[in-house]
């Protein structure tokens, strides 16, 4: 039997891109003193409304204790805050404030070179069909990301 070459299968290429691509995305987001889950958390909230960390934590693609470190900071620094599920006195949803809000922003634009550096070797009719690819893979593997 013999090796498969690791340049063949998928997850090993994923795995280097990502590898690749979250360090760019780290040096774009240290500026604003944001990590990767910190921006996805002010992201997702900002588009999908109040959620419970464990929803949003899910949303992310994040395990639930990764999202509470994440929250943390966020609370304290003014960007999100907690307040009681209007339906449920005892659970807690997390909401993204104005200041969030333009952090998420700001931070949309710091990453926005690395998404053109990534998509730069396909030519603008190919770049849709590169993002439709992933999220289908995506999709299949954790579809509450989407």
């Amino acid at each position: 039997m013999t090796m498969k070459d690791p340049g063949e299968r998928v997850g090993y290429l994923i795995w280097q891109l990502s590898q690749a691509y979250v360090q760019r995305l780290d040096q774009a987001l240290r500026p604003l003193k944001l990590t990767q889950a910190q921006f996805s958390a002010l992201v997702r909230l900002s588009r999908d409304g109040a959620l419970c960390s464990a929803e949003l934590a899910r949303r992310c693609g994040i395990t639930a204790q990764s999202m509470g470190t994440a929250l943390r900071d966020l609370v304290e620094r003014g960007l999100v805050e907690r307040q009681a599920r209007p339906t449920h006195g005892k659970m807690v949803e997390m909401s993204v404030t104005a200041a969030g809000v333009e952090l998420a922003l700001r931070a949309e634009t710091a990453v926005q070179p690395c998404e053109q550096e990534v998509l730069e070797p396909f030519p603008p009719h190919e770049q849709e069909q590169v993002r439709a690819h992933l999220r289908r893979m995506l999709g299949a593997l954790n579809p509450q990301a989407l």
